[in-house]
């Protein structure tokens, strides 16, 4: 009898306790950030980490020279495949391009395809294995939900890129 009722309390126990550790915020994550990391995969980590080792270079350096940088992202827009697909919707989510938008339209540009991608990384902040990268290259919370808001309205409008916004 006791061991009846120990197992069904065990397995609710055990169910809280999966659920609050989703739920609880990830280390590192001290911008108040989403309070969910999303694990990159190694095939799209291949792509993204000579890009984001860059950018680390590049604000260690002082922000002196962006052509590495540039080359190295637009190098990835001209790959095609699944991989480069979900790598550029993984950059949108780092601070690659500064203020201008062009990580946002190469994404655009690669049309419905894309949403998928876009979906998973809207509200967590990509994991990249092998690497550990300051939540300070991470683009701020608003700038990239209104980044990802804007990709999603574009590609379902038809829109080829955030210049081709008839609304402005």
């Amino acid at each position: 009898m006791r061991n009846q009722l120990f197992r069904p309390a065990l397995s609710a126990l055990l169910a809280l306790m999966a659920f609050s550790a989703t739920s609880a915020q990830t280390p590192g994550n001290s911008q108040g950030r989403g309070s969910k990391s999303v694990q990159v995969a190694e095939h799209v980590a291949i792509l993204v980490r000579p890009i984001l080792d860059e950018l680390q270079r590049y604000r260690k350096d002082g922000g002196n020279d962006r052509h590495e940088l540039d080359e190295r992202f637009y190098a990835l827009t001209k790959k095609k495949g699944s991989s480069a697909d979900e790598a550029l919707v993984v950059l949108m989510c780092f601070d690659v391009m500064g203020e201008s938008q062009e990580d946002a339209d190469a994404v655009i540009a690669r049309g419905r395809s894309m949403l998928p991608f876009i979906d998973k990384y809207r509200v967590g902040d990509p994991k990249i294995p092998g690497r550990s990268y300051s939540d300070t290259m991470l683009k701020s919370a608003s700038r990239k939900s209104d980044d990802f808001r804007g990709a999603i309205k574009a590609i379902k409008h038809g829109w080829r890129g955030t210049w081709d916004n008839p609304e402005g």
